[in-house]
């Protein structure tokens, strides 16, 4: 029972995790400061230490943000802006990764092993407590060994 529960806990996560990252979405096209800083915001600034390009004002995050809104305004797609970046800088400049191939992987490992060890805790607790509410019976020989000592002076 308890492992269902816990199933049903990690699925409701899951879920609002879900809905909370999709509640936000941002335009994907046009040429809004909105979509602009979208994808800014993907992008990490090479000239600073954990900065996106939407937050520095380094030169070169001045001249992507420029690029990005050129790119906006020709037509092109979030994904063919960021492959433009990607095949110029590589995929360093991508504050989160693509998820294909190893990169996927690596994200998606954790969470997995860490479903896996939550249902793993719920089973061996279960157990435990069910072990604890198990009467305690001795077997006919520990029950010999009790009688003779009961009768021994």
């Amino acid at each position: 029972m308890r492992t269902k529960l816990a199933l049903w806990g990690v699925i409701a996560v899951v879920v609002a995790v879900g809905v909370a990252v999709g509640w936000g979405s941002t335009p994907t096209s046009g040429t809004s400061s909105d979509r602009l800083y979208s994808l800014a915001a993907e992008m990490k600034c090479l000239q600073c230490v954990g900065e996106s390009v939407a937050n520095s004002q380094a030169p070169i995050a001045i001249q992507m943000r420029a690029e990005i809104g050129r790119q906006m305004s020709a037509g092109k797609t979030d994904d063919e802006i960021e492959t433009y970046f990607v095949d110029r800088y590589g995929a360093r400049v991508l504050l989160n990764p693509s998820g294909r191939g190893l990169v996927g992987v690596v994200w998606i490992v954790p969470v997995v092993v860490l479903a896996v060890g939550l249902v793993g805790l719920g089973q061996y607790f279960s157990a435990r407590r069910r072990d604890r509410a198990a009467p305690f019976e001795l077997s006919d020989e520990d029950r010999e060994l009790v009688e003779r000592a009961r009768q021994e002076p």
